[in-house]
């Protein structure tokens, strides 16, 4: 065992990795950077999502880099590339940079260093790219990467160039072995269209953790309290979120763990037009104005409904509230 390591398994998949104390060196500029020659073990990524696939490969990076002697390193990009090369897509992001930070950092990766992904990045060379990032700057051992890796101008450089590139230069190339959850590999953008169609459980799956966002409480327009139900209305600057309906969550408010049921709709019953995401939670009463709180979601319980009568309204919610306790009641921190 390395010093301050735990072993976790994530349960639901009987998969075991190792998550460190949170030691691990940030930094935010590549150009500013200089690593000493053939001192890390490198994988590279955007790792958006951390998910159990990003996790497994981190592990490996790990394991060579204690082999070796070597540090843990990972490169990733800030802001993702597709918003760079095709800014007419909209892609939303599972973890903005500060989570996907904060994230990397439990898996026991030494450094994480950031390169800006500018106009002047996306057009060097695959050959410039290996040289000048890989070699110059982090003093790359051993990179580790997987088997459908492309970088360098236009994707022009595979894992068979990076070979070569490799052999040419100095640093070794390991291929990481795929990721398979269902016979499918683990990738972000199937972590993402779960979200999308509000299957928070299969996300969660592949995540290996409970999906959430952070927010702040604003004040909305107390329909909640009138019907007996008080709501927290949170503002996110989170890009993604489940697909409208009503999802059984935990919400976590300083160094508390409630529970809780979120509503991320449109509120037909009153005719709102406007995204409004407000969580009632359970068994608690004090004003959140102001205060930050994550939630996170366990299980969708519903689609989004209109009502012809508030009291129907009630009722739903009252449904919705013992329908949650049973989940919880069954769910594992």
């Amino acid at each position: 065992m390395f010093p301050g390591r735990r072993r976790v398994t994530v349960s639901w998949l009987k998969t075991t990795f190792f998550i460190w104390s949170d030691t691990m060196k940030k930094y935010l500029n590549l150009w500013e950077q200089r690593f000493t020659p053939g001192s890390s073990i490198l994988t590279i990524g955007n790792f958006d999502g951390v998910h159990l696939g990003h996790q497994s490969l981190f592990s490996l990076v790990k394991e060579v880099a204690a082999r070796e002697g070597e540090k843990a390193v990972a490169l990733t990009f800030q802001p993702h590339p597709l918003k760079l090369i095709f800014p007419e897509r909209r892609l939303f992001l599972i973890t903005p940079l500060d989570k996907k930070i904060q994230l990397i950092s439990k898996s026991g990766i030494d450094a994480l260093v950031c390169a800006p992904f500018t106009r002047e990045f996306v057009n060097l060379s695959a050959a410039d790219f290996a040289r000048r990032v890989i070699v110059e700057r982090l003093g790359t051992h051993t990179v580790i990467v997987g088997d459908n890796y492309h970088f360098g101008r236009d994707r022009e450089g595979d894992i068979k160039l990076l070979a070569e590139l490799g052999l040419e230069m100095g640093f070794k190339t390991v291929v990481a072995p795929p990721f398979l959850m269902d016979g499918k590999v683990v990738s972000s953008t199937r972590v993402r269209q779960h979200i999308m169609a509000g299957e928070v459980m299969a996300a969660a799956r592949l995540l290996g953790r409970y999906y959430s966002v952070e927010g702040v409480v604003r004040p909305g327009k107390n329909r909640g309290k009138d019907l007996g139900f008080p709501t927290a209305n949170i503002r996110s600057e989170a890009e993604l979120y489940p697909r409208e309906g009503v999802y059984a969550v935990w919400v976590e408010y300083g160094e508390r763990r409630l529970q809780g049921v979120v509503s991320i709709g449109y509120n037909p019953t009153f005719g709102d037009t406007g995204l409004t995401v407000e969580v009632h939670i359970l068994n608690f009463s004090r004003d959140l104005y102001g205060e930050s709180i994550k939630i996170i979601f366990l299980e969708r319980l519903r689609d989004t409904i209109a009502f012809t009568e508030v009291a129907g309204l009630q009722a739903q919610i009252a449904n919705d509230i013992r329908a949650a306790r049973r989940i919880f009641a069954l769910a594992k921190e």
